[in-house]
């Protein structure tokens, strides 16, 4: 007796226990992944229910089907649903054969005498109808105590009415993009190594080699990657809530991490986690998508962080970014922001913005923020939606003018996707002695060996700014200079230990982790060595050039035309033009010729 009340303790933890799986599986919808658990499940209440002597070779059978039918790619919708309704059949005649017509007879034999020592006499319909009554509570109260045959059926029951309900309410298409889906590839930790999407189809290249030395050790700031699983799914994911809801708990989830590592909190004004979200694809498309900085700030938000000490001009700084970014992300064009700086400028009397005041960048802010309003477009105040809109004005970047041109010229295909990165934001704009920059291992000039610092950099930006070509930069390394140029004005004579902490991770990646040559975009809070982040790294493009002839014309009869960084990174020949009027007409006025365009600024904009 002890040994059998031991085996229904047992059992009656075991049913708990599986009871306790099943309710973690979400069956709100059915996917790839979905139907993989829930085959291993079913494949435990087939062995629970083995060990207590119950078998049906035919529910074997078909979970066999499931099993086999989940290595096929073309295994259709509906046949899912078959397989499972076989399943609940199996299950219905498990119920029969082990409960209903073993416990029948007694029962004919045991309820007429349970009537009658009641002193209740039935006949007929009447008897049918108490009869049947009184063997329902026993069934239900034998079923409820038997070992998992209940949590079977419900379970069962409970998937079916998910694929029903899919099927009635979700177009095929639709259906089969949350078939493939798989919630397990979605996001991944940049601490955390993740071997299912560690690569770069997953999480592009940015992401790819930043989380490789953020587990290295190297100075990265902490953040999360939206994998390309994201792309490939997001309209199955924008238009099913079960979905969407499922991607915006996962966020929430990591960006909670990302708060715990950083020591902030997202949206608390007194302590506030901002964050930058980049795209991240296979192939580097510098430029062509869009990002999104200083994410987490608002009006409260941004009015806090000015009182930090530190913080007073570039909390505004940051701000006036977002809003453009914000503005520009919904067609807005960066012209119609530059006129409102310009505007800035000349009311404040100052040449650059970097000159002006803590108050009178918050003004600027706020009419960049007027700007918005103008143009019917809304700022998102809430933090959490405004990250979720951060992402997906990333994901949907992709399939922006200048992406897909950028595409086209460089033979990229359309279904490689991209990834978002999401980390927290460091302050290169922070005050005078921060900045951020581009620096290259080793001179694209020269063949010397060993790690030689090469590049640009700025002072009070973010990391964009070089990249996009926004400011006028300064040298890094000393031996960048040419003989008139200003010998104090390099990374390596401003901030010394900057410049031998960047050349330290110089040689660490090329000497120590393997790395061809470099190019390394970075920013810093302030002098301090401690206070350098890297954003990202990629491969530096170590071509032979040769010197050919390119004008006609000797360079001393040349008239100056006026002076500019040419992005090409050679001698350039042609006709100029400022705008794409200009183009249009110098295309049908001489279209044998080639044209040079002039902007203000270097930025990718103009691709498109």
């Amino acid at each position: 007796f002890e040994a059998l009340g031991l085996t229904f303790r047992l059992e009656n933890i075991a049913t708990k226990l599986m009871e306790e799986v099943v309710d973690k599986i979400n069956l709100n919808y059915i996917s790839a992944k979905t139907l993989n658990n829930i085959y291993f499940i079913l494949d435990y209440f087939r062995e629970g229910l083995e060990l207590d002597g119950i078998t049906n070779q035919s529910f074997n059978s078909n979970l066999l089907m499931l099993k086999y039918s989940l290595r096929s790619q073309s295994f259709s919708f509906d046949q899912y649903i078959n397989i499972f309704q076989f399943i609940a059949e199996d299950i219905k005649r498990t119920i029969e054969r082990y409960f209903i017509n073993t416990y029948e007879g007694p029962l004919n034999t045991i309820i007429p005498q349970i009537l009658k020592q009641k002193g209740e006499e039935h006949f007929g319909e009447e008897y049918v109808k108490v009869s049947s009554k009184i063997s329902e509570e026993f069934y239900r109260v034998a079923l409820s105590e038997a070992f998992l045959m209940q949590p079977l059926d419900n379970f069962t029951a409970k998937i079916l009415v998910s694929l029903r309900r899919m099927a009635d309410n979700l177009e095929p298409d639709l259906i089969q993009k949350i078939m493939s889906y798989n919630s397990d590839l979605v996001i991944t930790r940049l601490k955390t190594p993740n071997p299912s999407v560690d690569n770069q189809v997953f999480i592009g290249s940015k992401a790819y080699h930043l989380k490789k030395l953020r587990l290295a050790g190297f100075p990265v700031s902490p953040g999360f990657v939206l994998t390309t699983e994201v792309f490939r799914n997001y309209k199955a994911i924008m238009s099913h809530s079960e979905l969407l809801s499922e991607l915006h708990s996962m966020i929430r989830f990591n960006l909670h991490r990302v708060e715990i590592a950083s020591g902030k909190e997202f949206g608390n004004p007194s302590n506030p986690l901002l964050l930058s979200v980049r795209s991240g694809t296979a192939i580097s498309m510098p430029g062509a998508m869009d990002t999104i900085l200083n994410v987490g700030l608002n009006d409260e938000v941004t009015e806090n962080l000015s009182r930090k000490k530190g913080f007073e001009w570039a909390a505004w700084d940051s701000y006036r970014r977002l809003i453009q970014s914000w503005g520009m992300a919904f067609g807005m064009e960066r012209d119609t922001f530059d006129e409102v700086m310009e505007s800035c400028k000349t009311r404040y009397n100052a040449q650059q913005k970097v000159k002006f005041k803590p108050h009178e960048m918050r003004e600027t802010a706020f009419e960049y923020k007027k700007t918005l309003k103008k143009n019917n477009i809304d700022f998102e105040e809430d933090v959490f939606k405004q990250l979720l809109t951060s992402i997906n004005f990333v994901i949907e970047s992709w399939s922006s003018q200048r992406a897909e041109v950028y595409r086209k010229n460089l033979h990229i295909s359309n279904e490689w996707g991209t990834a978002v990165v999401v980390q927290e934001m460091i302050f290169g704009n922070m005050k005078e002695t921060s900045g951020s920059g581009v620096t290259f291992t080793k001179n694209p000039k020269e063949r010397k060996q060993g790690v030689e610092l090469y590049g640009d950099f700025t002072l009070q930006s973010q990391g964009e700014d070089i990249v996009a070509g926004l400011v006028k930069p300064m040298h890094i390394s000393n031996n960048q200079l040419s003989a008139n140029e200003d010998k104090s004005q390099t990374l390596e004579n401003m901030f010394p230990a900057i410049y031998k902490r960047l050349y330290e991770i110089g040689t660490q990646l090329t000497e120590e982790q393997g790395y061809s040559p470099q190019e390394i975009e970075f920013t810093f809070e302030s002098d301090k060595p401690e206070d350098l982040y890297i954003l990202q790294i990629r491969d530096l493009d170590m071509y032979a050039k040769s010197t050919i002839k390119i004008f006609n014309t000797p360079y001393e009869e040349m008239a100056l035309a006026g002076r500019g960084i040419g992005i090409g990174g050679s001698a350039l020949n042609g006709r100029l033009a400022f705008d794409m009027d200009d183009i249009e007409m110098l295309r049908e006025k001489y279209p044998d010729e080639s044209i040079i365009l002039v902007r203000p600024d270097t930025v990718p904009d103009d691709i498109g």
